[in-house]
């Protein structure tokens, strides 16, 4: 309180601290003066400015930290050659019988379907998935290896086997895995095509079409509004 227009030790004190805090930016209190008893007192200053500036910096720090996560696949390898070199025109969905050091080869990256065919058995039941090379386990045993081209049975229904056949024995036709991948259930599965064999006229229209239609996307993207 002013006593004879002086201030007492006390509040020159506390002023001082206001004026350094208000210098500093950081200042957290303030005084007021009671309506009741006319005594000067700190009360404490409204924090609500301060705490939106740390919401809102610390929101565009999260965004600004955040990675893009790369799209899960499921695909194990591919056979490119197929689809340049055949004419699709069915596709198949089809398992296969593995050994346990073949699927650990495989989640290892150790297979290529690149030279692989489908070979139906004459008895219509069953196909046989032939020269598909999975590498060796490199922490298996040699007693638990396999052979990297054996044969290997695939898991299809027999009307789809019996098709095979009967599409193959008559019309010349061929069948060649196109892709293995994991399904939603984690086992490993073939993606076999009918396939007809393409002639150098046939491939040379299907590279025109290719070229085509890259140009068109280029120009449509360079001219998207």
């Amino acid at each position: 309180m002013m006593c004879g227009g002086r201030l007492n030790a006390g509040m020159r004190a506390i002023l001082l601290i206001l004026l350094c805090q208000q210098q500093m930016h950081t200042a957290s209190s303030f005084l007021i003066q009671s309506p009741a008893t006319g005594a000067t007192q700190l009360s404490p200053a409204p924090l609500l400015p301060q705490r939106l500036h740390q919401h809102h910096s610390t929101r565009l720090f999260a965004k600004s930290g955040k990675k893009k996560k790369k799209p899960k696949t499921n695909t194990i390898c591919l056979n490119r050659a197929a689809r340049r070199n055949y004419e699709i025109l069915e596709t198949f969905e089809a398992g296969i019988s593995l050994k346990g050091t073949e699927v650990k080869a495989i989640r290892d990256g150790k297979m290529t379907i690149v030279d692989g065919w489908i070979k139906p058995n004459k008895n219509g039941r069953s196909c046989t998935l032939m020269n598909v090379h999975i590498g060796r386990h490199a922490m298996s045993g040699e007693y638990f290896q396999h052979e990297e081209r054996r044969e290997r049975p695939l898991l299809l229904h027999r009307s789809e086997a019996r098709k095979l056949l009967q599409k193959t024995d008559a019309t010349g036709l061929t069948v060649v895995p196109l892709k293995a991948y994991f399904n939603d259930d984690n086992f490993i599965k073939l993606e076999i095509a009918l396939v007809r064999g393409k002639n150098v006229r046939d491939k040379r229209a299907d590279i025109k079409a290719k070229e085509a239609k890259r140009d068109m996307n280029r120009i449509m993207k360079n001219f998207r509004i």
